[in-house]
C-alpha cells in the first residue's frame, strides 16, 4: 500500500523539500549550549546548512538537542529529528517541530511519528516531558531569529557522546504541506562528539588529556593536548589556545611553542586558566590552532562544560504505574560535586502539594573530596488516584549559593 501512496504523493510534488538532501553539512557536531534568548549570534551557534530561505543551525549537549534558524519573513521552520539515527520511517523515536511567527511571538507545533508498524506510520501525541520543547524568537528586518531546544530525557537515551542522530532543518513558506505520515525524509546523520579536528596534519595524532570536562566557575580549568608525532609529521612551530564564542572572554588565550617530542614520539601541551565569575554556563569550546613551520594550519576543537558547583542525579523512579491506593516510592538522590575541595550544605526536595514526604526532604550533606558524591535517601507517598506529570524540585544550598533542578515524575 505504501509504495502506491508514495508514488502518488511524489507525482503531486510533495517531495520538494523532504526528499532533497541538505548540502554542506558537517556531520561531526560538538556539544555547545546556546543562550535561548531569541537572538541568533555566530558566537553561540555552529552552522548546519545555508538554505535559499535562510541559514539553519544545530548542536547538542547530553540529553538535549538545539536548533536555530534565520528565516526570511513569511517563512517557517520545520525541524525533523530521528533520535536513534536509524531512519525516519523506523521506530517511534521521530519528532517534528514546526515553528512560525505569530506577530511577535513564536508558535510551535510538535508531533511524534510512530513507524513501529512499517506498513502504517502514524502521527501521535509526543511522549515528551512538560516543557521538553522550548523556543524563543525575535523579528528583524531581513529575517526573524529562532532558537529552540528539545529535551529528550525519558524519550531517547541516544543523545550522548558518540551517539548518531538524524536531523534536517527546513525553512519553507508559511503553510507548506509536508505531506502524509508515510512520506520519507532525507535525513543528515550527525555524530555527537566532544572533540573534533580540522585539517590535522598527516603523521600527527592527538587525544584529550582531561579527566572531567565539567569545571565549576570558582576553580581553574585544566586541559591537556596529548600528541603522538610520527616520523612523517611536519615540523610544528606553535600552538595557540583560546576559547570560542562565549568562552573567549571567560578564559585566557595562550600561545606557546610546540614542545619537542620525547623518544616515543609523544608531546603534551598543558593549558590552565581561571574562569571568570560572570562566565556564561553550559558547554563551551576550547580551540587549539597548530602552526606548522611551512605555514600550514590545523585546528582542534574540544567541548568542556562551565558547570554549577553541584549536579543532581535523581535515582528515583520517574515513571510510576497508576493506582487507586497510595504508593510509597523510594530511591536515592546523588549530589555530584563539580568543584575542587570539600563542600557542605543543605539539600531540599520539594514535592507536589498532595504528596507526602517520608524521608530526605531536607538533609545536610558533606562531600569530603574533589568531584566526589553525597547520597541522600528519599522516600515519599503518592496519593491514590493521582495521574499525570508532576514536578519535583531539588535544591542544594552551599553558603549563599543555591543550585536547583526540576525533575518530572509521570504517574500513568
Amino acid at each position: 500500500m505504501i509504495p502506491t501512496l508514495l508514488s502518488a504523493a511524489l507525482m503531486q510534488g510533495q517531495e520538494s523539500f523532504l526528499l532533497k538532501p541538505m548540502t554542506g553539512v558537517e556531520p561531526i557536531r560538538l556539544a555547545i549550549t546556546p543562550i535561548r534568548d531569541g537572538v541568533v549570534t555566530d558566537q553561540e551557534w555552529d552552522l548546519l546548512t545555508d538554505t535559499p530561505n535562510g541559514p539553519t543551525f544545530f548542536q547538542w549537549e547530553p540529553g538535549k538537542l538545539y536548533f536555530g534558524a534565520k528565516p526570511k519573513p513569511g517563512h517557517e521552520v520545520v525541524v525533523s529529528v530521528d533520535c536513534n539515527g536509524d531512519g525516519w520511517l523506523v521506530g517511534d523515536d521521530n519528532l517534528e517541530i514546526r515553528v512560525r511567527m505569530d506577530g511577535e511571538q513564536p508558535k510551535a507545533e510538535i508531533r511524534q511519528l510512530d513507524a513501529t508498524d512499517r506498513s502504517g506510520p502514524v502521527w501521535v501525541v509526543p511522549r515528551l516531558l512538560p516543557n521538553a520543547v522550548m523556543v524563543a524568537a525575535k523579528n528583524s528586518t531581513a529575517y526573524w531569529n529562532l532558537e529552540g531546544v528539545v529535551n529528550v530525557e525519558g524519550f531517547s537515551n541516544q543523545v550522548k557522546e558518540d551517539s548518531r542522530v538524524g536531523v534536517r532543518v527546513d525553512v519553507v513558506a508559511e503553510g507548506t504541506d509536508v505531506g502524509p505520515s508515510y512520506i520519507p525524509r532525507n535525513m543528515s546523520f550527525m555524530r555527537l562528539r566532544f572533540d573534533q579536528s580540522r585539517n590535522l596534519f598527516s603523521g600527527l595524532v592527538w587525544r584529550p588529556g582531561i579527566r572531567n570536562r565539567n569545571v565549576a566557575r570558582l576553580d581553574p580549568f585544566k586541559f591537556g593536548f596529548n600528541f603522538e608525532v610520527e616520523p612523517g609529521a611536519p615540523a610544528l612551530q606553535s600552538v595557540d589556545v583560546v576559547g570560542e564564542g562565549y568562552a573567549r572572554d571567560a578564559i585566557n588565550q595562550v600561545t606557546v611553542p610546540f614542545p619537542a617530542a620525547d623518544k616515543r614520539g609523544k608531546a603534551t601541551v598543558d593549558y590552565t586558566s581561571e574562569i571568570k565569575n560572570d562566565a556564561v554556563g553550559g558547554y563551551r569550546v576550547l580551540r587549539a590552532t597548530l602552526l606548522a613551520s611551512d605555514g600550514r594550519i590545523a585546528q582542534i576543537r574540544s567541548s568542556f562544560r562551565i558547570a554549577e558547583l553541584i549536579d543532581f542525579d535523581f535515582g528515583v523512579p520517574t515513571t510510576v504505574k497508576y493506582s487507586e491506593e497510595a504508593q510509597i516510592v523510594k530511591g536515592t538522590v546523588t549530589l555530584k560535586s563539580q568543584g575542587e575541595g570539600r563542600i557542605s550544605g543543605k539539600f531540599t526536595m520539594k514535592l507536589p502539594d498532595s504528596w507526602q514526604g517520608r524521608r530526605g526532604q531536607q538533609e545536610d550533606f558533606l562531600i569530603y573530596f574533589s568531584r566526589e558524591n553525597a547520597k541522600v535517601v528519599v522516600e515519599y507517598s503518592i496519593p491514590g488516584g493521582a495521574s499525570g506529570v508532576f514536578p519535583v524540585s531539588l535544591t542544594a544550598k552551599v553558603g549563599d549559593h543555591e543550585i536547583s533542578k526540576v525533575v518530572y515524575v509521570t504517574v500513568r
